[in-house]
């Protein structure tokens, strides 16, 4: 199946080729700029249409000169009648001149017949407005949307039929168009409100809503925006802002709440559309690595679903919310990336960063993939190593604690019981992982299930048995 070239919003119009979108300081695709004739015609040396020095200003154009009007009172703005009103200085200045010419030498013009000329200047064109950001997205294709089987799905094999059954639950549990729009909508809606209290924040859409990883019930990830005060640790900075919005917050949902964790969040709900909002500040990484997944979840077609029968069967046994010190859908998603590019042979995704090329093709359908991931975490050493999607390897855990040790406003001891990399700031995405017993019961999950698909070879053997 082909599901088109990655896609992606640089905040330029649209959805665009690879890279990363609204990052603060980072260099957007410029779009081409439209300079007037006249511009153009400076810029490269031309004067008139005749031909004359690229010292001359702006071209001109013959136009005929209109009889002149009696003096109103009821004048238009700088005194001009509105017939009149483009004339250019040189042209409102020579009116005396031209009633000389015509009185003096207009005969000949009378007797031929023609009409006495002048020049004006062309007016400039008027800038369009540029739209926000919200509306360049709502104004664009929605690319995430699965609507075809591909063509390799089934291959006649006994994994056909657990194969089909995870391809209809991604496709019925896939965020659609239309849950799309209502979070660009409310996107929107948040964009312009906020902006108008607070016009230096900046307000940006990260998560799985914008990786293609994001099901259908999904929460809505946002991340504020303010410029880093030197002289205040990041952690006290962003709840003070978070406070700031969140008395403007509570005004339509009164039961919105300032969760103080290491990256605090403020949690609030949109009735009217029924989505779950977790707004965060400045956590700038968000929108880095909302960028990287999206670039792996356009590499291979069964990337988008594997991750999506990963985060529906974690929910399924209760293990994937990191407030109740399991698996957040982040490091879910980092876990299955990281299974993709070293616990099958050959790999289906490269490391990241890695330049492109041609490697074997990995011909594993989805079902033996989705088994394959649930051994390897069942066998995984999660006392020596750690998942690394940077790295595309095994890392080893006190490798992590001695970085962790050297790193401003890092913790050593949040590499504990599972580790999970974060690619960009090193952190330990899985640190809500620290009670032995949640531990243990996220083992055992994995190895239970995979011992019950492994021998029924049916999704909802993988599922809490009743």
């Amino acid at each position: 199946m082909n599901e088109g070239a990655p896609i992606v919003y640089h905040g330029n119009g649209g959805f665009e080729g690879p890279g990363i979108y609204m990052i603060p300081g980072h260099v957007e695709r410029q779009t081409p700029r439209h300079y007037p004739l006249e511009m153009l015609q400076v810029m490269g040396g031309l004067g008139s249409r005749g031909g004359g020095s690229p010292g001359h200003g702006t071209p001109r154009r013959w136009q005929p000169r209109k009889e002149r009007q009696p003096t109103k009172t009821d004048n238009t703005a700088f005194g001009y009648d509105s017939d009149d009103s483009s004339l250019s200085s040189n042209a409102s200045g020579s009116n005396k001149s031209s009633d000389k010419a015509i009185l003096g030498e207009g005969s000949r013009d009378r007797e031929v017949g023609t009409v006495s000329r002048e020049w004006r200047g062309r007016g400039r064109r008027e800038q369009r407005q540029r739209r926000i950001a919200p509306e360049r997205y709502l104004s664009a294709a929605y690319p995430f949307q699965v609507k075809f089987t591909p063509d390799d799905l089934l291959n006649g094999s006994k994994w056909d039929t657990l194969s089909q059954e995870i391809w209809d639950k991604f496709v019925k549990s896939q965020q659609t168009e239309e849950t799309f729009r209502k979070k660009m909508n409310l996107w929107r809606y948040l964009y312009i409100t906020i902006k108008s209290i607070f016009p230096r924040y900046g307000l940006y859409v990260v998560g799985s809503t914008m990786s293609g990883f994001g099901l259908d019930s999904s929460d809505m990830d946002l991340c504020l925006y303010v410029r880093a005060l030197a002289d205040l640790e990041p952690r006290a900075h962003a709840l003070l802002h978070l406070n700031y919005i969140l008395n403007y917050i509570k005004s339509f949902d009164p039961g919105a709440e300032l969760i103080q964790a290491k990256v605090p969040i403020l949690k609030f709900r949109d009735e009217r559309n029924g989505l779950q909002v977790d707004l965060n500040c400045n956590n700038v990484v968000g929108i880095r690595n909302t960028n990287l997944l999206y670039c792996y979840s356009r590499m291979d077609w069964r990337v988008r679903p594997l991750v999506a029968i990963t985060k529906l069967w974690a929910r399924a046994h209760r293990i994937n919310d990191a407030r109740r010190r399991t698996l957040s859908s982040y490091a879910l998603t980092l876990m299955v990336l990281h299974f993709l590019q070293c616990g099958t042979s050959p790999a289906v995704l490269p490391r990241a960063g890695e330049a492109a090329r041609p490697r074997p093709h990995n011909r594993c359908t989805l079902a033996e993939l989705f088994l394959q991931m649930l051994k390897y975490y069942a066998e995984f050493p999660y006392e020596q190593m750690a998942v690394s999607v940077r790295a595309a390897r095994r890392v080893p855990v006190w490798e992590c604690r001695a970085r962790a040790a050297l790193a401003p406003h890092a913790d050593p001891s949040h590499w504990k019981l599972l580790c999970v990399e974060e690619p960009f700031d090193l952190t330990n995405t899985a640190r809500s992982v620290y009670d032995p017993e949640t531990f243990e019961k996220i083992v055992t999950t994995f190895r239970e299930s995979y011992a019950r698909l492994s021998t029924g070879l049916r999704l909802q053997d993988a599922w809490p048995q009743r």
